[in-house]
């Protein structure tokens, strides 16, 4: 017994000793993990206490008791006793020194883990009231890396939030209390395993019904949705809220949009919900689109138009043809095509070119397009595609990039390879043919590149980690929202003005609709370089106060058409014909809108169609020729909105039109 004591002793001060060295010597990893040896430590000290309790009291107990049964009784029961505050042996008693360290240590354990669990609750108790009274509530449901790395990115946010994380799993004491010290307050809860008033009691403490974000930050689309319903079929939102779901699946991504028109009905309040889906690989390439570096090569393509562009047709001519590098087909590929035929539409007449260089390019593309065959016919309408097949040998690539000329020279490089050593050595030899183009290189590896990245590193943006995109800036993108808000507002007043309604309100807008105002105001930037550029000699409030003038106009003729009565609507149309030919600025950018908007429809698989419908996906609209569209499409299309887009560009986000 004697021995054993001795050894485990040893064991106890040895595991101290070397928790000691670890946050002495160790500073990163003090910080990092120091409730994990802080939990080492009293585990230590608790075997300890009680080895000591056990011994000492089984010396002094076999001297008096000899039935073994009892013996075993006694000692236990007093080792539990003194954990309760009470010592088993008088004071009057002669005993060890082991004795006194189990004595002291033993209530002071006790305590520590009492005053613990107060200092959690008063803590959760404080977080739980600010978060209830901030308007700046966020909501994050899951506690998964995504979860995990959106919270510690909004807490490094301008705006004040105060955040609560709710998940189904069980949260250990050392990661909840992480989270309570920080100010977030932490919640267990499974929907499915639950009773109403349990769900009543998280909801009243969350206050959810003033919350100003919900994320679902499952990694799995149905538990997403699962989520979301929960959610959904028991909110009454007192304020407009928006939820943003982590998804993947159009699918999932339907039922979601149903299930919230179907709970519509039943609750008026849920109008003020409006629901925004996203998923990594989407946001990945917004953020890289969003790259300073990025949009600046993309609006050089306009840097030709001057205020000597005094038609439509000079100010096209004047456009130079975007063309797009992509080394590599993997899982970025077709969000990045996607989006670029949004984001890069600067011209009429021209699509964007993409050249998707790899070994075998062509089969890759191939068998990429047949997964994806929806997407085959709209991206080869919306961008130009072309892959090169580099084969095994490094010259190949060298070769190419030799016979590029000057208008065929890129204006920009994707190098989107996973095996960050090929795009290493694809950069490299692209560096040397084309060193001042920006140039975006994906690297998964973990491994900071910066000292391996050639001296014109500021032209190189490198990503793949996961806290880029998990930001307010490129997740909420509530400026963006605001304009894309503030365009559908402009358009349903003109619908008003039509006599086709009011139209439809943000949140009650289909998941389409809604990203197609989005990306819209997405693409505002190119539009602002333009009118920059032909409005070279005035300043942005002179160019504001230019559109505002304009957009006066073209209010007196939605007015005259309004109080025209049958013969208004041709005479409208007949006006606004006129009113762009005298205005080819304005014309340019209405034909340019509608370009985009066919851009992107197409990038979301819908096609021509005499009839509109979103599950068919189908669009009359879908028609290139502006003649057509200004002429017998025009009560189908109406150009008019393709306008509207225009007038929202130069204004702050509390200016109305």
């Amino acid at each position: 017994m004697q021995y054993s004591l001795q050894v485990l002793v040893k064991i106890a001060i040895i595991t101290l000793k070397k928790s000691k060295q670890i946050l002495i010597y160790k500073d990163g990893t003090m910080q990092e993990n120091r409730n994990y040896y802080k939990k080492k430590i009293v585990l230590a000290l608790f075997v300890i206490t009680v080895i000591f309790g056990l011994q000492t009291l089984y010396s002094y107990y076999s001297a008096k008791i000899s039935d073994p049964l009892q013996l075993l009784s006694a000692v236990l029961y007093g080792t539990i006793k003194l954990f309760l505050f009470v010592s088993p042996i008088s004071a009057e008693e002669k005993s060890s020194i082991f004795y006194e360290f189990a004595k002291w240590m033993a209530p002071i354990l006790t305590s520590a883990f009492i005053f613990t669990q107060i200092s959690n609750i008063l803590l959760h108790a404080k977080n739980m009231l600010l978060n209830r009274a901030s308007m700046h509530h966020v909501l994050v449901f899951e506690n998964t890396e995504m979860g995990e790395t959106l919270i510690g990115n909004l807490m490094k946010e301008r705006t004040p939030y105060k955040i609560s994380l709710i998940t189904k799993n069980f949260l250990d004491d050392r990661l909840k209390n992480k989270y309570e010290k920080k100010g977030i307050a932490t919640y267990q809860i499974d929907f499915e395993h639950c009773d109403e008033n349990e769900v009543r009691e998280l909801f009243s403490s969350l206050r959810i019904h003033h919350a100003k974000y919900i994320f679902f930050c499952s990694d799995n689309d149905l538990e997403n949705y699962a989520l979301y319903a929960n959610v959904i079929k028991r909110i009454k939102p007192k304020r407009p809220i928006t939820c943003y779901a982590n998804c993947s699946s159009n699918t999932v991504v339907g039922y979601m949009e149903e299930l919230l028109s179907e709970e519509r009905k039943g609750e008026e309040l849920l109008k003020k919900i409006d629901t925004v889906h996203f998923n990594q690989k989407d946001l990945t390439v917004r953020m890289l689109l969003a790259e300073p570096a990025v949009k600046h090569s993309i609006l050089k393509s306009l840097e030709g138009i001057s205020e000597d562009s005094h038609t439509v047709d000079s100010i096209e001519n004047s456009i130079k043809p975007l063309h797009v590098l992509l080394f590599s087909v993997n899982d970025l590929t077709l969000p990045l095509l996607k989006q670029l035929a949004n984001d890069a539409t600067t011209s009429l007449a021209r699509n964007p070119k993409i050249s998707i260089l790899e070994e075998n390019a062509s089969q890759r593309m191939q068998e990429l397009l047949d997964l994806n065959a929806p997407e085959r016919e709209g991206l080869l309408r919306a961008l130009e595609i072309e892959c090169i097949d580099l084969g095994h040998e490094q010259r190949n690539l060298q070769n190419y990039l030799k016979g590029l000329g000057k208008e065929e020279s890129p204006s920009l490089i994707f190098l989107m390879q996973e095996d960050v050593v090929k795009s290493l050595k694809a950069l490299k030899l692209m560096n040397r043919y084309f060193g001042q183009v920006p140039k975006v290189l994906r690297n998964i590896s973990n491994v900071d590149l910066t000292h391996v990245l050639p001296k014109t590193k500021e032209r190189i943006k490198v990503f793949g980690d996961l806290s880029e995109i998990m930001t307010g800036e490129i997740l909420i993108r509530e400026a963006l929202d605001n304009r894309a808000k503030q365009f559908n507002e402009a358009y349903n007043k003109a619908s008003g003005v039509a006599g086709m309604g009011e139209g439809t309100a943000w949140n009650e807008l289909s998941y389409v609709k809604k990203n197609s105002s989005r990306q819209s105001a997405t693409h505002a930037d190119i539009k602002e370089e333009i009118i920059r550029r032909v409005l070279s000699g005035k300043s942005e409030q002179e160019i504001s106060a230019y559109l505002s003038e304009k957009l006066e106009e073209f209010k007196k003729l939605q007015e005259a058409q309004k109080l025209g009565g049958e013969n208004g609507k041709e005479e409208f149309q007949q006006n606004f014909r006129r009113y762009l030919s005298e205005n080819p600025l304005l014309d340019f950018l209405s034909r340019l809108e509608h370009k985009r908007w066919c851009n992107s429809y197409y990038a979301m698989n819908f096609r021509y169609g005499e009839k509109k419908d979103e599950n068919l996906k189908t669009h009359p609209c879908l028609i290139e020729d502006w003649g057509e569209i200004i002429g017998e499409k025009f009560d189908i299309c109406h150009p008019e909105y393709d306008l509207l887009s225009v007038f929202t560009l130069f204004r702050k986000e509390e200016e109305e039109l």
